[in-house]
Order: C-alpha cells, then sequence, then structure tokens
C-alpha cells in the first residue's frame, strides 16, 4: 500500500496523546545479564548512571517487567528449581513468588491497571494461559486447551489478550477476552506467525510472519480483521515496538548482513534508517514519552544495551557491560 496512510486504512487516528505532558524526569530501564554468572535483573538511568543489580544468587531471573505504576516489577525466577513468578518493589526489596507451582510458569504481563498478571504456565500437562491477581490469588486458565499455547500480551484498553497458540497445527496468534471467551485466531495461516503487539488504542495488532517467504511485519485490524502487509519488503524484519501516540512504529530489518533500527511513520508511510551502522542493532523501545529508544547492539563486540533520541542521535550505551538478548524494559511514569 503506496500513496495512503496505514493509519488512514485502518481508521487508527493520529492525536491519541492530546496536550504534551510536562517531560518527565530522567527514564529508568530494566534488563538482564549474565555478567555475575547466572541471568540477573539489573536497572540503569537512560543515561547510564545510577546502575545496580536487583536479583541475587545462583538462579537464573528473567523477563523483567514493570507494573504500570513504575512501582514494581515482575520477573520470572528459577531459584525454587523451577520455573515460577516472582513481584519485586522498583529497588529489588519485597521479593515474592506469586505462582508456587511445580509446573513451570513464565513470560508474565501486566494488565494495564496493574492488578493482574498474564502468564504461561505448563502446570495441567500443557502449556496454557494464566491469569492472577498482582499477589498470587484468583489463579484463572484463559487459555484451556489441550494444545501448547504462550506468551501472553495485554492490550493496553484491557479488553483483550493475545498469545500464541499451535491449536491449528501450526504457530498461529490468538486475541480474547480477558476472562478467555471471544477467541479468534487472527492470523489464519499456515506459515509461521508470532511477536504480536496491540496498538495503543487497541485496535489493531502488528505481527511478524513468513508467509511471504520472508520474516514481515503485517497488521490486523480487530473491528473487521483487515490485513495490511506494513513493511512491504523481502528481508528479515524483526518485532515491532509502538510509539506511545501510536502513529510511529519501530523495528529491526537486515537490508544486508546486518541488523538495522527503522522507524516507520505510519501517517506518512515513511522509513528512517536511524542507525546506518555495519554492526547489528535490534530489539528498539520507545521510552513513555516518545522521545527516546532503547536498542541492543554488538557495537561492542558483546551485546549491550544503548540508548538513543527518537531521531538516531546522541547514541549512548547505557549497560556497562554484556546483556542478554531481550530488549530493556522502561520505567513506566505512572
Amino acid at each position: 500500500m503506496t500513496g495512503v496512510s496505514l493509519l488512514s486504512s485502518l481508521g487508527l487516528g493520529v492525536a491519541l496523546l492530546g496536550a504534551p505532558a510536562e517531560t518527565p524526569p530522567t527514564g529508568q530501564l530494566a534488563f538482564v545479564s549474565y555478567r555475575d554468572g547466572a541471568a540477573a535483573v539489573y536497572v540503569v538511568n537512560d543515561d547510564g548512571t545510577g546502575r545496580r543489580r536487583l536479583t541475587r544468587g545462583a538462579a537464573d531471573n528473567l523477563d523483567p517487567t514493570w507494573c504500570p505504576d513504575g512501582k514494581s516489577l515482575a520477573f520470572t525466577s528459577e531459584r525454587d528449581g523451577n520455573q515460577e513468578i516472582y513481584l519485586m518493589n522498583a529497588d529489588g526489596s519485597g521479593q515474592k513468588n506469586l505462582t508456587r507451582n511445580p509446573g513451570a510458569d513464565c513470560y508474565p504481563w501486566w494488565s494495564p491497571d496493574g492488578q493482574r498478571l498474564a502468564f504461561a504456565g505448563d502446570r495441567d500437562g500443557n502449556t496454557e494461559i494464566y491469569l492472577c491477581q498482582k499477589d498470587g490469588t484468583g489463579l484463572v486458565n484463559v487459555s484451556n486447551d489441550p494444545s501448547w499455547d504462550s506468551l501472553p500480551v495485554w492490550s493496553p484498553t484491557g479488553d483483550r489478550l493475545a498469545f500464541l497458540t499451535d491449536r491449528d497445527q501450526n504457530q498461529e496468534i490468538m486475541v480474547c477476552k480477558p476472562d478467555g471467551s471471544e477467541a479468534v485466531n487472527i492470523t489464519l495461516h499456515t506459515a509461521w506467525d508470532g511477536d504480536p503487539r496491540f496498538s495503543p488504542d487497541g485496535k489493531s495488532v502488528i505481527f511478524r510472519t513468513h508467509r511471504d517467504g520472508n520474516i514481515g511485519l503485517y497488521l490486523r485490524l480487530l473491528a473487521d480483521l483487515d490485513l495490511i502487509n506494513v513493511n512491504g519488503n523481502n528481508v528479515w524484519n524483526e518485532e515491532a515496538d509502538w510509539h506511545p501516540d501510536g502513529t510511529k512504529i519501530a523495528y529491526a530489518f537486515s537490508p544486508a548482513d546486518n541488523r538495522e533500527i527503522i522507524v516507520q511513520d505510519l501517517v506518512a508511510n515513511t522509513k528512517t534508517n536511524l542507525t546506518n551502522s555495519t554492526t547489528n542493532e535490534w530489539a528498539p523501545q520507545w521510552s513513555p514519552d516518545g522521545s527516546k529508544i532503547a536498542f541492543l547492539s554488538d557495537r561492542a563486540g558483546e551485546t549491550r544495551l544503548y540508548v538513543m533520541q527518537a531521531d538516531g542521535t546522541g547514541v549512548r550505551e547505557v549497560s556497562g557491560g554484556a546483556v542478554a538478548d531481550h530488549p530493556g524494559a522502561w520505567r513506566p511514569t505512572g
């Protein structure tokens, strides 16, 4: 689709944020590093200061995700001999096991109101999508299917969940209400589909797919299931992250022998390569106010976490060492 705004065709609108808010103080990111042996959760300010380790011990701690109020983090820990969902305060204190089950529980994702967590668990013999309250009570099996279901993602509007499933004999994306009702397969293709992300208004889902012979980005409008090829190229494209106002996406693609970070304006249908490097840059994540982008790069000879301005300027390394191949998680401003 060329010459026409993707947002116009999707009916997403443009000015979702209204009047600009006061610029928040220096941002903070959570990330995972193996630099001290086991995988540990760290936090750092987006200027590289204030770096500290939040989890300790010989077990791996992974998948840190901030509560929407910015006061706590959920994460996956193996300290009890299996994967469990843990909660801790923003300073690392008060670490608590929320799931307490012999099956593996992982990939936590917060509801927009910060009151519940979605996660994947294999407690009934196969992996399902579960919800619980932020204190671990009120467990609900959302997917309730004998197939594999995993990697839940909550809509910013709180009324839908997306997750991966193999119930159609290949990897597809399902969308349902948080109680599991009205489940719909939104990909409906024999090729691999994955990495769903809801738009900020919750009306569409962007995802990756093999359906064109490459790994491309498609966008599905949930109201009528219209489908749009977003990137329209024949190379490898990686998971997209939405700008907070819903008018842009950032993602990595591989035009040659390396990965670059692209910002695509869905209003103007323009693409800007922010990195233009011979090294690999990937996993871009917009800051809560949309002014900066965190990303991973191997320009130092190992994977490290970097932050740049939204126009690609002011690149700085902030992790102070090697990190896991997992995008940094920006702390919400509340």
